[in-house]
């Protein structure tokens, strides 16, 4: 190889040299005249009307930092209220929304929609979407339990959270959205974790089956 020819190759592969005057502005920084003209080029810094426009600028940048900072929304979701979740879901097309939800399963939902778009169809989906009601939520496959081919059941520990048809209802409807089309949910097994049935859960489920040893109750 001709050493000419070696040189620019290595010249080309190495690494990039930062551009006079491109500091990056981030948090440390702030949003200022003196930051805002650091990130411009050399060429453009040294212009007076480019200054006069990056002072302007500046100043009314500075003085909404904190609506700049609610554009981040993930970081967000934690501290939006109800009617920002539910417009939220509607642009995210989280298409398994209720706008029933309470809060926290709002935000978990929310939290939880976009690794349930990249999975739908499959077992980890099923999961995810249900943690959102409740968090232990396991998924038994047909040959775990002996069932038929593409069945499988929900076993979801209740230990401490409600048991109702109306919690019951969304479970099922998200089942239906996120598992694959083949596929054939047996069951819906709640379980109290301590192994003791609580009044609750029988008043609550008036119908429903209690499963001796685990104290669980079948849909």
């Amino acid at each position: 190889m001709d050493p000419t020819t070696r040189r620019r190759r290595l010249r080309r592969s190495g690494p990039s040299r930062p551009r006079m005057g491109a500091t990056r502005m981030n948090k440390a920084h702030g949003i200022t005249k003196e930051n805002l003209l650091a990130s411009l080029p050399a060429v453009l810094a040294n212009d007076d009307n480019m200054a006069a426009l990056a002072s302007a600028v500046a100043e009314v940048l500075a003085a909404r930092v904190g609506e700049i900072e609610r554009v981040s929304i993930y970081s967000q979701i934690d501290r939006l209220p109800n009617e920002l979740l539910d417009i939220l879901a509607n642009d995210f097309k989280v298409d398994w929304w209720d706008a029933n939800y309470t809060l926290e399963e709002k935000r978990r939902t929310l939290k939880d929609s976009w690794n349930v778009h990249r999975r739908l169809g499959t077992k980890a989906a099923v999961v995810l979407a249900i943690s959102a009601i409740y968090p232990d939520t396991q998924v038994s496959e047909w040959w775990e339990y002996g069932g038929k081919p593409y069945h499988f059941k929900l076993l979801i520990d209740a230990t401490y959270e409600d048991v109702d048809p109306v919690r019951h209802q969304r479970v099922i409807d998200r089942v239906a959205f996120y598992k694959n089309l083949r596929s054939v949910l047996d069951e819906v097994e709640y379980y109290d974790a301590g192994g003791l049935a609580t009044g609750y859960f029988g008043a609550a489920c008036i119908g429903c089956e209690l499963v001796d040893s685990a104290a669980a109750i079948r849909y």
